[in-house]
């Protein structure tokens, strides 16, 4: 993994944690807003009544402005996973060019081998002229497999790219679910069987989530190693 990826991961890992305390924080400010209005409704005494007005309209506020950057970290978050992907595109747009770079040297030296081989036969020396001929031909043999090979490989390049960001798609959905029913578990309040059975059935679905979320980072991690491994061969 390039410094570059490693660097961005770094910077996602931390907005998602950032991303989650927000939801939870601006949930947890809901629900106290709520209670707050309920008291309000039940308070006779005005001064009272004024009190907890204003401490509903500070909650409002902090809890608009808590919104506001939880919006500005989502749409960090996305650009951020843009950026990932355009840094994996760029690392096989680099591959593509040292490969071109290749072919580029080859034909040069295959140029000049026949300019060699028709100055040698002119000049009535077969011999060396016929070496440098096989010469040549395993070049433009060993010219064309490389061509072969980049051909398939961009194609089979490509469907990893799509796969790979179809996968860090569905991780980010997996993740956002997954705080979802985090603050849901915490909203869940008593202890009689309804609330026991919601509860269970929460936990229930976070596991499958997380298990999935799992299944997800795994499959990340391979075509990573997988990408790896080829550069490396490659070097």
């Amino acid at each position: 993994m390039s410094t570059e990826k490693k660097l961005i991961n770094i910077e996602l890992d931390v907005l998602l944690e950032k991303f989650a305390e927000l939801t939870k924080r601006v949930h947890q400010l809901d629900l106290e807003r709520i209670s707050m209005e309920v008291e309000i409704d039940f308070e006779s005494n005005e001064a009272e009544q004024a009190e907890i007005s204003r401490h509903v309209k500070r909650i409002s506020v902090l809890q608009d402005r808590l919104e506001e950057k939880q919006h500005q970290t989502r749409d960090e978050i996305h650009e951020l996973s843009h950026r990932l992907a355009e840094v994996h595109g760029e690392d096989e747009g680099h591959e593509e060019e040292e490969a071109h770079s290749e072919a580029e040297a080859l034909e040069e030296e295959i140029h000049h081998l026949r300019q060699e081989i028709e100055d040698l036969r002119e000049a009535g020396k077969l011999d060396r002229a016929e070496q440098l001929q096989h010469r040549a031909e395993e070049l433009m043999e060993h010219l064309a497999k490389q061509e072969h090979r980049r051909r398939g490989g961009r194609g089979e390049r490509e469907e990893l790219r799509q796969h790979f960001e179809h996968l860090q798609a569905e991780r980010r959905e997996a993740r956002a679910h997954l705080e979802e029913l985090i603050v849901a578990l915490k909203r869940v309040e008593g202890d009689g069987e309804e609330a026991k059975a919601k509860r269970h059935r929460l936990e229930d679905r976070a596991a499958e989530v997380k298990a999935h979320l799992n299944e997800l980072n795994k499959q990340l991690e391979e075509l990573e190693a997988t990408h790896r491994e080829r550069r490396e061969e490659k070097e």
